[in-house]
């Protein structure tokens, strides 16, 4: 089972935050004989607010606290379940945990807790997030975990599907689930999920707002739902993510569960190459423009960029052509991969046929033309077995997770008093 490092990410450079108020100890919530402190829910939302991007404006907070109370609640009945299944919490996965953020975020080793105090970061918080989710970490691989059981024939079956959907669209999807349990919550979940999404549509980042809020197991790594095909996706995903602009959040979007927020981070074809994996002979011929070029000698050189383009030949007139232009810099720039090179240059290097020169392009020191010359495409690679078997395992324990943590919900004696 992949488990994804805990709390990724929730260290950036916010200014220290302000003090919390003076009323701290009054009861937030009792979870069974529990109790979440007005303290907690303040410590959390300070957290999540520095950790996410989410604007830290009064109304905000306000929206969300009743969510981030839910994730305290949560929390609380995964330590006590594993407490009573005799999961403990060593020293020692609390300083691999420690060791894990200092090294993530380019702290000196032991330094994590002076780091948190001069950032203003509510230490109790973070450590009461990093022991829960330890828990509920050791919970799930001792009593999920070996539940799920994918067998060699499903493994078999599902790459021959995948050579069946070769050249079909595939979509690499991040998920942020907010559960219903009941028709009573149905307003004030979809008023969170709301405002969710307008600050990730502000900015916010998605992978720690999933971390934080959402419900779905993928919440440990950030919402990652992985490289879904195009013909498997269900009813909800099918009629919003073939819509979506690569980068875009969509939703809120009800389930039959809850609300669900989604994030494109890619499209690809099944099994085609990567073009950015492809490595070109790339060559170029580049005129310059010197530091204070007027109008006028700036569109003598665009002239001539625009003539060497329409007339040069192919590879080999690249060089004399060059020379004729009095051109600057190497021509033969050599093997390189298309997706190292610079974004503007990758644009313009993927749509070009080989032998073909491309339009001028300016830069600042000078109007350009490329030309492709050769390109060599890697073959497509089929996923291995365990990493289809990594895919399965994760989608069938993501739907156990999310009917014991309800199960957890409806057997809890909860009190919420804010």
């Amino acid at each position: 089972m992949r488990i994804a490092p805990l709390l990724l990410g929730i260290l950036f450079a916010f200014p220290c935050a302000p003090a919390l108020g003076q009323d701290v100890q009054r009861i937030a919530a009792i979870v069974n004989d529990d109790v979440v402190s007005i303290f907690d829910l303040q410590a959390r939302m300070r957290l999540v607010i520095v950790s996410s991007g989410i604007r830290p404006t009064r109304r905000t907070q306000q929206r969300l606290k009743q969510q981030v109370l839910r994730t305290l609640i949560d929390e609380r009945l995964q330590l006590q379940e594993a407490k009573k299944r005799n999961v403990s919490i060593s020293k020692r996965n609390i300083q691999a945990a420690m060791a894990t953020l200092e090294k993530q975020n380019r702290i000196k080793p032991g330094k994590f807790s002076s780091f948190l105090r001069a950032k203003g970061l509510p230490k109790t918080a973070i450590f009461a997030q990093i022991r829960a989710q330890i828990a509920w970490t050791k919970l799930i691989r001792r009593r999920l975990v070996p539940r799920v059981i994918i067998s060699d024939d499903e493994i078999a079956e599902t790459l021959a599907r995948l050579k069946e959907r070769r050249g079909q669209t595939e979509y690499r999807v991040s998920e942020l689930f907010l559960p219903v349990d009941n028709a009573g919550q149905e307003s004030a979940v979809r008023k969170t999920a709301q405002r969710l999404t307008d600050e990730l549509r502000a900015g916010a980042r998605f992978a720690a707002v999933a971390r934080q809020f959402s419900a779905a197991a993928s919440a440990s790594t950030g919402g990652d739902l992985g490289w879904i095909q195009e013909t498997v996706l269900n009813e909800e995903l099918a009629g919003v993510i073939p819509k979506m602009k690569q980068g875009t959040i969509a939703g809120p979007v009800r389930t039959i569960s809850g609300f669900q927020i989604y994030r494109l981070a890619a499209k690809r074809k099944i099994l085609e190459p990567s073009e950015d994996k492809a490595i070109v002979d790339l060559r170029r011929i580049k005129l310059p423009l010197p530091d204070k070029s007027s109008k006028a000698e700036i569109q003598v050189q665009a002239n001539l960029a625009r003539l060497l383009s329409e007339t040069v030949a192919g590879c080999e007139d690249m060089v004399p052509m060059a020379k004729q232009a009095n051109a600057t810099g190497k021509v033969l720039l050599g093997k390189m991969q298309v997706g190292k090179l610079g974004k503007p240059l990758r644009g313009i290097v993927r749509s070009l046929q080989i032998g073909k020169a491309s339009t001028p392009v300016r830069t600042p020191s000078g109007i350009s033309i490329f030309m492709v010359c050769d390109k060599k495409v890697p073959q497509s690679n089929l996923p291995t077995s365990a990493q289809i078997k990594e895919r399965l395992t994760q989608e069938r324990l993501s739907v156990l997770v999310r009917r014991y943590m309800r199960d957890l919900r409806s057997a809890a004696v909860v009190d919420v008093r804010v």
